[in-house]
């Protein structure tokens, strides 16, 4: 796909256009407005972002008090906006199910199952799981997903999972379907692991 194709995606999830049209709802979790589908349940929708930014700002601030030397502490903090304008639900047309810009920038993330005519919203914590996924890669200096980026994901797992803002869920045991692919695995950090080969935590396309 051309560049132009994909800034052309991107322009549509954050306007709304294309075929899925998006509006901004309140939330009632905290007032604030959220970029979501223009679908039925759509202050729903903007609940479970709402609810996703707070966990994730409640984490921000636990860690930058926790490890203010750490190295990806200060990326997270350098690179994350907190804003609820950057946190926007991607549609089915996106390149992604999720992703982030510019390693913070903004946040699109699918919260709607992609499974024919099932388009109900994702689990809360299943979804946590997915935010701090994109969370790992705004602390992560390299871009993709090399052994860096898994043993930071694992970090902010088990850092989320002490906070009480996620809770520990054993995808091989257990995948589950998230936006048309499945999640089959949870990376486990482990500083003795650092520099080696840490690609679990795999996303799979449904077949």
């Amino acid at each position: 796909m051309s560049f132009l194709d994909t800034a052309s995606n991107l322009f549509k999830s954050i306007l709304g256009g294309g075929n899925y049209p998006s509006t901004y709802v309140t939330s009632t979790v905290d007032g604030k407005s959220y970029k979501v589908r223009d679908m039925p349940d759509k202050q729903k929708a903007a609940n479970l972002m709402a609810s996703l930014r707070i966990r994730l700002v409640k984490l921000c601030d636990a860690l930058e008090k926790k490890y203010p030397d750490k190295e990806q502490v200060k990326m997270m903090v350098k690179n994350f906006r907190s804003d609820p304008e950057r946190f926007i639900e991607a549609t089915p047309d996106s390149d992604h199910t999720s992703s982030t810009v510019n390693k913070g920038e903004s946040i699109n993330m699918c919260l709607r199952q992609r499974e024919g005519p099932n388009e109900s919203l994702v689990d809360e914590n299943v979804m946590m799981f997915v935010a701090l996924h994109e969370f790992a890669h705004i602390c992560t200096k390299s871009v993709g997903h090399d052994a860096d980026f898994w043993n930071n994901f694992g970090w902010l797992l088990k850092e989320a999972e002490a906070l009480n803002l996620y809770r520990y869920t054993d995808f091989s045991a257990h995948p589950v379907s998230y936006c048309g692919v499945y999640i089959t695995d949870s990376p486990r950090y482990d500083p003795a692991k650092d520099g080696t080969n840490m690609q679990i935590g795999t996303i799979s396309k449904r077949t």
